[in-house]
């Protein structure tokens, strides 16, 4: 039931074997009745003010990102994520964060069609391709089945060796009775080509940092020991060599560290205590859950700045808190004081959304799918006001009309929403300064019924 969940995670996440492990942990502790089960689950994400969220994912298959590492700590449980973390032997980050990501994909497995279960179900082992655990045995594995002693073995066994080597006797004897067959006839050997060899995957880079109280763990992959060189001392400089620890390894097979030079020149504004961060690829994943309120901002508003063409999820903003605040039964006038909270940018001069919007309309879709029936919601593009006129109300339009469409994507109902594009009409602030322009530049969206 969950095998493509655990191989996304191992990838995913790093996680190896213990993607499986992690998985039924997360699933054990759903349906163990000391935590009450299912239902105390939902209860644990209803007294973190998630239960809206948490109820998105009943029935449906949820996507990435709908759930925030901090999130997930907070209804999963602290104490429960950090007892996973200890006896897997990993750090209680990457347990929020792969948690983060598996939890409402589990909670949608398990209630396929609506149904909420209220208790293990029969053939729950088999998920895992185990055998069912032997009397007494408990934890994130199983043990196997054993056949029962007794005397009936006492003579089976000899009795198969027995069997097996006179079977054996006969074969030798029917082999030494045969004729040998006619020697062939000479051929001149052709050698074999040789294949061409495969070129070697190239991997991703990757770069973990995670730092504790002031004391930086760090893990990584690079392609040359220049860039190693280059990251350890920038490490060393900015942290001191005694507050850090890790290592990073040196592998010519892996795909050059696109990130390197700009994370280099950031890590002097990047000492906060708390900080998690990881880079794969041009995927940054972020946790800020251990910060303070405005720090998670900042850090995230940097972070965000810096690598803005890349894929990144966890990013902490004022809309984000806003959306995850939301309690159950708010109103459209709620939900849109919360949208207007969030920046959603594109590439300059175009209608195309960046990578690192999309995790932003992830959360602002699961919002909007629990708006009260009948909601309607206007999607308004802005521009400030250089340029032609005309042509900025085509642009803005073709702005809405591309967040309207990525909602939908994501599971609006196309009924919800309608694009509207104003120009340059509407400046919410001064054109005659770039920071009055930034502000004008947005999407702004409105409760119409």
């Amino acid at each position: 039931m969950f095998e493509s969940l655990i191989r996304e995670a191992a990838s995913r996440f790093h996680l190896g074997d213990n993607a499986g492990r992690l998985v039924r942990q997360l699933v054990d502790t759903i349906f163990d009745p000391a935590y009450g089960g299912f239902a105390g689950l939902r209860k644990r994400f209803d007294d973190a003010g998630l239960d809206t969220l948490f109820a998105s994912w009943i029935g449906t298959t949820p996507g990435d990102n709908v759930l925030q590492p901090d999130q997930f700590s907070a209804g999963f449980g602290q104490n429960l994520a950090s007892g996973i973390a200890s006896k897997l032997g990993i750090p209680p980050a990457a347990v929020n964060m792969a948690g983060a990501w598996l939890l409402p994909k589990i909670v949608g497995q398990l209630t396929q069609g609506g149904s909420i279960p209220s208790a293990r179900p029969a053939d729950y082992d088999r998920w895992f391709g185990t055998t069912t655990p032997a009397a007494g045995y408990s934890g994130g594995g199983t043990r196997p089945a054993t056949a029962a002693s007794g005397g009936f073995w006492k003579w089976l066994i000899p009795l198969i060796i027995l069997i097996a080597a006179f079977l054996l006797f006969r074969s030798c004897k029917k082999d030494e009775a045969a004729a040998p067959p006619p020697p062939a006839p000479a051929t001149t050997a052709q050698p074999a080509p040789t294949p061409e060899p495969e070129p070697a995957a190239q991997a991703n880079a990757r770069f973990g940092f995670e730092n504790m109280d002031g004391k930086v763990m760090v893990n990584g992959r690079v392609a040359a020991d220049a860039d190693k060189t280059r990251l350890w001392d920038a490490l060393k400089a900015t942290y001191g060599e005694n507050n850090l620890s890790g290592d990073i390894s040196v592998d010519p097979a892996t795909l050059p560290a696109n990130w390197l030079d700009k994370l280099i020149a950031a890590l002097p504004e990047l000492k906060a205590k708390g900080l998690k961060f990881g880079f794969d690829g041009d995927k940054l994943s972020i946790d800020t859950s251990g910060m303070a309120e405005s720090d998670r901002f900042a850090v995230s508003d940097k972070l965000r700045s810096l690598f803005g063409g890349f894929e990144i999820s966890g990013l902490w903003d004022r809309a984000a808190s806003a959306l995850a605040g939301l309690k159950a039964g708010f109103s459209g006038a709620d939900l849109v004081k919360a949208l207007n909270l969030m920046n959603i940018y594109f590439d300059t001069g175009s209608a195309t959304i960046t990578r690192d919007s999309m995790e932003t309309l992830t959360s602002a879709a699961n919002a909007i799918k629990q708006a009260p029936a009948g909601t309607r919601i206007e999607v308004g593009g802005h521009t400030d006001n250089t340029g032609d006129a005309a042509a900025n109300v085509t642009l803005s339009q073709q702005r809405a009309d591309a967040v309207v469409a990525k909602l939908a994507e994501l599971g609006v109902a196309a009924d919800t929403l309608t694009a509207k594009g104003y120009g340059q009409e509407k400046p919410r602030a001064s054109n005659d300064s770039e920071e009055g322009r930034a502000q004008n530049r947005r999407i702004e969206f409105a409760v119409t019924r």
